[in-house]
């Protein structure tokens, strides 16, 4: 008789025919390093990075089978009190299900340079916790000890990952310059990843190379055993070749990211190299694609029990919705009703989640839900009234751009709706109170949104604001011979602007409001009125009463007066002569100032400012500026329109002279003399 036993032992080669030696060592610091008082090469620097190097590996174990290991060695210089913060490293970890990722082999120390020795200060377990940042992150916070201008903090760890969906991304760029950024990677064939490179930084280094490796199959068979037999184990062994891909790709003296004014966030536009799983591809078994369709991520949604199924399901809607509706006829009256109701009776509690983690019933009893539950929530209300109603998946500003050619989910952090009426398409929102019906929060102005459709059919919406956002202020003045302007300022604000200001209005209350108003001013009001502060789809109004005091100067017989008591662009919001990304203001926007200054008996115009017309082409943007005097009385109109959101880094020099230009006619003052 014969039992047979077999095993098997998946082993990879452990011979890296290309391994060279990391290009740091952890602990072996240089003592010029140490004494480095400033960055030569950015000498506004904080903090450097001396050098961040990181690995990461395919590996097989005979228990688990095959997992991600990466290996990674950060060296930071702090250069001043501002450069602090970077003491503090931040370990992502991913789980999923009952598995985790697993952090090990951490060191973690701080080196000062004391009386021309090296004093090292270890990390102490009670400086490392975990902090939770959603249902499939957390991060490993690790603070160093003993920090100081001077000091150099340095980190080293390991970690072992299940997932190899979630093979490690390597950012080159930080915005604070770094000296050395090398990252490696070692895949077997049987993976495959597509890998690519964002951001404006030319790498120093960037090889692959194709290095034959091995499998070790090593089988047992059992046999005999039967009666007075003796058992016998034969081995037996295969080998199994393949070609690993090892890449390594390096960045030196990369300058520091500096974001500049309307940008989503900074992670979309700094160098990094990004990984996406493509296939598995193992002998003797079909292709297993990882590579998904934006109409089979539609179907995952529509037919999730925590999306889809929230808007058809939730029956119990039907009479809330039939009370909201009452007396309501046309299909605008009651999306806007629905849309006030959840507005009124759901808090958001600044979570941004893709599915519900409340039922819709707790969600009405705590007042209170995410994203998910606020707009999935008037979604399914929407679908009991019968109007065509479609849940957008989005991704907020500060959580990047999505790349359409990628259909994976994971780039989404956000849900909102999408009404049509007729050919028209109307998106809502409900997590904010101060914004109208159809109008979304701005951090949901960001390229296109994923319309999940029932029918298994996905498409796209551009996600934009219907109305430009429009601050008018209309000023109407008296300048006396002492240099003191009194009279009345009224502000008129519409769209996102109207929007911060009532935030602004209802945190802070009308006292503080009108001293935040004033702040850093030599004015004095003596009464303020507000109108429509609590009709968001109204603009909102305030009028104040003032005297001001520091916006004329006095030599002798002569005034200089400048007009512009507000909405003034004293300096241009872009510094950087080059621009490596576009330009993103979001939504379109208009800022007019009418003001009119009856000037003193006595006095007479010495210089008027001439008027001015500037156009960017296409009417992108366009300055108004019209001077003009009728008897004592001088009437400015200043119009600055940004009409469209989103600007190349081609056009980005000619926006920018474009506000230079801006900015100096609005610098520009009224010359007044006394008459003899």
């Amino acid at each position: 008789m014969k039992t047979i036993f077999v095993g098997l032992l998946i082993a990879l080669a452990a011979g890296k025919l290309l391994a060279q030696k990391p290009p740091v060592k952890f602990g072996d610091i240089p003592m010029e390093d140490l004494a480095m008082v400033k960055y030569e090469k950015d000498t506004s620097a904080s903090a450097l990075v001396l050098a961040d190097y990181g690995e990461s590996s395919i590996e097989f174990n005979q228990t688990t089978g095959f997992s991600l290991n990466f290996e990674r060695i950060t060296r930071i210089k702090i250069l001043s009190k501002e450069g602090l913060d970077w003491a503090t490293f931040n370990i992502p970890l991913y789980h999923d299900g009952g598995s985790d990722e697993k952090m090990s082999g951490l060191k973690a120390v701080t080196y000062n340079l004391e009386n021309k020795k090296v004093v090292s200060t270890k990390i102490k377990s009670d400086a490392v916790f975990k902090e939770k940042v959603d249902d499939n992150w957390d991060v490993m916070k690790v603070t160093l000890p003993n920090v100081t201008e001077g000091s150099i903090v340095e980190i080293s760890y390991k970690v072992n990952s299940d997932f190899l969906t979630q093979f490690q991304d390597w950012e080159f760029q930080y915005t604070i310059p770094v000296r050395w950024s090398e990252y490696r990677a070692n895949i077997p064939e049987f993976f495959g990843y597509d890998k690519y490179m964002q951001g404006y930084v030319v790498l120093t280094v960037n090889e692959t190379k194709d290095v034959p490796s091995f499998i070790s199959i090593t089988s047992k068979e059992r046999s005999g055993g039967a009666g007075w037999t003796s058992s016998q184990t034969e081995f037996s062994h295969d080998k199994v070749d393949f070609m690993e891909s090892r890449s390594r790709w390096v960045a030196q003296d990369v300058p520091a990211f500096k974001p500049e004014p309307f940008i989503t966030t900074p992670k979309d536009y700094i160098s990094k190299l990004n990984f996406e799983i493509a296939y598995e591809k193992f002998p003797n078994r079909p292709i297993k694609s990882f590579l998904s369709t934006w109409d089979e991520v539609n179907t995952l949604f529509s037919k999730s029990e925590h999306f889809g199924e929230e808007v058809t399901g939730n029956n119990f809607l039907k009479k809330t919705v039939e009370e909201v509706t009452a007396g309501l006829t046309t299909r605008e009256q009651k999306i806007s009703a629905i849309n006030n109701y959840v507005k009124r009776n759901v808090e958001w509690n600044g979570s941004s989640y893709k599915f519900t983690n409340s039922s819709f019933r707790k969600v009405l009893v705590d007042k209170k839900g995410g994203s998910a539950e606020i707009n999935l929530l008037m979604a399914s209300m929407l679908d009991k009234a019968g109007i065509p109603v479609f849940p957008v998946l989005v991704s907020t500003r500060d959580h990047g751009f999505v790349r359409e050619s990628s259909p994976i989910s994971s780039q989404f952090n956000y849900v909102i709706c999408m009404v049509k009426i007729d050919d028209k398409q109307i998106l809502l929102d409900a997590t904010d109170k101060l914004l109208p019906t159809g109008v979304i929060p701005e951090r949901c102005l960001n390229g296109r949104g994923l319309v999940i459709n029932k029918d298994g059919k996905h498409s796209w919406v551009n996600l934009e604001s219907p109305i430009k956002s429009r601050a008018y202020y209309s000023t109407d003045l008296t300048l006396n011979g002492d240099g003191q302007l009194a009279g009345t300022v009224l502000a008129d604000r519409s769209g996102y602007y109207a929007r911060q200001k009532r935030k602004n209005f209802f945190s802070q209350g009308e006292e503080e409001y009108v001293k935040d108003f004033i702040d850093g001013k030599s004015w004095t009001v003596a009464k303020s009125e507000f109108t429509n502060a609590n009709e968001v789809s109204e603009a909102f109004k305030e009028l104040h009463e003032v005297v001001i005091e520091d916006q004329v100067i006095s030599a002798g017989d002569v005034m200089y007066v400048n007009p512009f008591v507000v909405l003034r662009e004293e300096e241009n919001p872009f510094k950087l002569e080059k621009r490596e990304y576009p330009v993103d203001f979001g939504s379109p926007l208009e800022e007019l100032l009418i003001c009119k200054i009856m000037i003193p008996e006595g006095y007479a115009v010495d210089e008027l400012p001439k008027s001015q017309l500037l156009k960017l082409p296409d009417n992108t943007a366009k300055y108004i500026y019209s001077l003009t005097q009728n008897g004592n009385v001088l009437s400015l109109t200043s119009d600055l329109q940004i009409n469209r959101s989103l600007f190349s880094q081609d056009e980005y020099p000619h926006l920018r002279e474009f506000y230079n230009m801006v900015v100096a006619k609005q610098a520009e003052q009224i010359v007044l003399k006394k008459n003899n």
